[in-house]
């Protein structure tokens, strides 16, 4: 199995989301993300930018930009919480 672009994801993304006021833009969610886990920040460029240098001319990219990917990795999360806690 392929490893996650972000190791503990859905952790780091509660926690930065614990970090932020109640009503955050997602410009801020990925400020703050960056702020709190720039190694992994480093770790979604840097899978990117693989993925992009492998992918054959013409071909669809696989993997959103980083900062794209970020802003879809919390919404996918605040789905699931919102689902959880509709019962």
């Amino acid at each position: 199995m392929a490893q996650s672009v972000i190791v503990k994801k859905e952790e780091k993304i509660a926690a930065v989301v614990a970090s932020l006021p109640t009503r955050f833009s997602e410009g801020e969610f990925v400020d703050a993300f960056i702020g709190m886990y720039p190694k992994e920040w480093e770790r979604v460029q840097k899978i990117y930018r693989d993925h992009a240098r492998r992918t054959k001319p013409g071909k669809q990219h696989p993997m959103p930009e980083p900062i794209p990917y970020l802003i879809n990795a919390l919404k996918v999360w605040l789905g699931k919480q919102e689902r959880s806690h509709d019962g």
